[in-house]
């Protein structure tokens, strides 16, 4: 079926017209309703297309003001914890880094505490101290925010690991009698590599987004899908609608040149008053 474009809401051809025309339109319609029943079952749809389109406009309004609350939540939140826009991993991604970097950690941490001469319950569990010492490292290089306080954690850090350089060349020299320098090497290169995943660990944090901040993003997320998707909802009813105009007014442009215009009036100036009366079934469209 071709689809005729039906006047606008603010179409002079709809705001203005003759009243005693209107009068006859309003009068004949009722008649040319019950003469074409096809006619009148398209009226009804049209209404129950009209009164879906409400509502779907009620649903997109609502959505959409839901939209822009997560929004200036997640802004507020953002220029509060991350203003420099740096955290790009997520919450879940950040912290499983983290447990990984810290359980790597626990291969040189176990080995330095063997430093300590205990048995293997003993060592284990300065193996547990110490990595939760390194996990508390991570935390504490990114939480010191002045460059005073992060320089005072990193000599500490510094201090904690050269303590642990000289007991692992104690060992490996009274020990395993490894050679001085050679003990030096091995000790030097597993503090090496605790420091650095320490270090990496405090990166990962730094660029992990806190949980609040996740949350409203991914509503924010959440609230954009469901407003567009309410958006195109209504534009389906709207066009759903204009279907039914479309059909009606063809089905008005047949009627009057079935029916005739009332005397005085022309072809245009009946179809036009016939619309208007239709369009009174569909009150601020």
């Amino acid at each position: 079926m071709t689809m005729t474009t039906v006047a606008g809401p603010d179409d002079p051809e709809r705001e203005h017209g003759d009243p005693l025309l209107e009068a006859q339109a309003g009068t004949a319609l009722p008649g040319l309703l019950a003469d074409h029943p096809s006619a009148a079952a398209e009226l009804k749809a049209a209404v129950r297309a009209h009164t879906h389109l409400k509502e779907q406009q009620r649903r997109a309004s609502r959505a959409a003001a839901v939209a822009r609350e997560a929004e200036q939540r997640a802004e507020s939140l953002a220029a509060r914890l991350d203003p420099a826009g740096h955290r790009f991993l997520g919450f879940a991604a950040g912290t499983a880094l983290v447990a990984l970097l810290v359980a790597l950690d626990a291969v040189p941490l176990n080995w330095a505490a063997q430093a300590f001469g205990l048995n293997a319950a003993g060592s284990l569990l300065v193996t547990v101290i110490l990595l939760v010492a390194s996990a508390g490292a991570m935390a504490a290089i990114e939480l010191a925010r002045s460059a005073a306080r992060r320089r005072a954690v990193i000599g500490a850090l510094l201090v904690a690991y050269l303590a642990l350089v000289v007991l692992r060349t104690e060992y490996l020299v009274t020990v395993s009698a490894q050679t001085l320098a050679a003990a030096i090497l091995q000790s030097v290169l597993l503090s090496t590599v605790s420091a650095a995943l320490v270090l990496g660990g405090s990166a990962v944090i730094a660029r992990t987004s806190p949980l609040s901040l996740g949350r409203a993003r991914a509503a924010a997320r959440r609230a954009r899908d469901a407003a567009a998707a309410a958006d195109a909802a209504r534009h389906k009813a709207a066009d759903t609608l204009q279907r039914h105009f479309g059909a009606l007014r063809q089905m008005q442009v047949a009627w009057a040149a079935a029916a005739g215009a009332p005397d005085g009036a022309d072809h245009a100036a009946w179809v036009a008053a016939l619309d208007r009366a239709v369009h009174a079934f569909f009150p601020g469209q």
